[in-house]
């Protein structure tokens, strides 16, 4: 797999595979390109319809509260609307019509989230709701999981810190859609005593507002 050179995530993924070990460096989500694996690796002809199973590991970039503020597009505050099925970044949505190493080394499972929005902390847009998308997901008996995407759910009330999806690979399917800022840092569940629950830390969320600035 190429390193390529994007640190606006600032992110080193690991990926423990059975076929192959992939390290990326920087990189907004997970990017494959063509590498050729050994001869021997690719089972697809014995077994095509084997369930993939991708586990996605990562050492994340320490993010301050202003490298968050300043690296992001928009800041919202809403609540988790909807989570979608989550899709191959196909046509379809379906399992790639290729050989096993194949869709491991190119191709990735996303989840669209809808997002209501009810107030925007940062560069204010016109609607009133955002879809967030992250890595991973179940299709079928296939799935991706990762470690560094923070999890969402229906009903829960969140602060995200979010920037346009650059991934070559799902930036172009669907409609416009954001990330999140520094993964799973970016993400902060509100609470109804005042508090901002993030991946390693609580704080006031009048405390978190207050780093926030155009």
């Amino acid at each position: 797999m190429a390193i390529k050179n994007n640190t606006k995530y600032g992110i080193l993924l690991i990926g423990s595979l059975s076929l192959l070990t992939l390290v990326v460096l920087g990189l907004p989500n997970v990017s494959h390109d063509n590498t050729k694996l050994a001869s021997n690796a690719d089972e697809s002809i014995k077994s095509p319809n084997k369930p993939i199973n991708i586990p996605m590991s990562g050492l994340l970039q320490k993010y301050t509260y202003t490298d968050l503020n300043n690296r992001s597009d928009t800041v919202i505050i809403g609540t988790v609307k909807e989570i979608l099925p989550p899709k191959w970044n196909t046509v379809d949505g379906k399992r790639p019509n290729k050989s096993r190493s194949e869709i491991i080394l190119e191709n990735v499972i996303y989840t669209d989230i809808i997002i209501s929005v009810d107030k925007y902390v940062k560069n204010p847009l016109s609607s009133n709701e955002l879809t967030v998308r992250t890595s991973g997901g179940i299709v079928g008996n296939d799935s991706m999981s990762t470690d560094y995407e923070p999890s969402l759910k229906t009903g829960e009330k969140v602060l995200l810190y979010l920037i346009e999806d650059i991934d070559p690979q799902i930036k172009n399917i669907g409609p416009k859609h954001f990330t999140i800022t520094g993964y799973k840092q970016g993400k902060f569940t509100l609470t109804d005593d005042g508090q901002a629950i993030g991946s390693d830390e609580t704080i006031s969320q009048e405390e978190l507002l207050s780093t926030i600035k155009e």
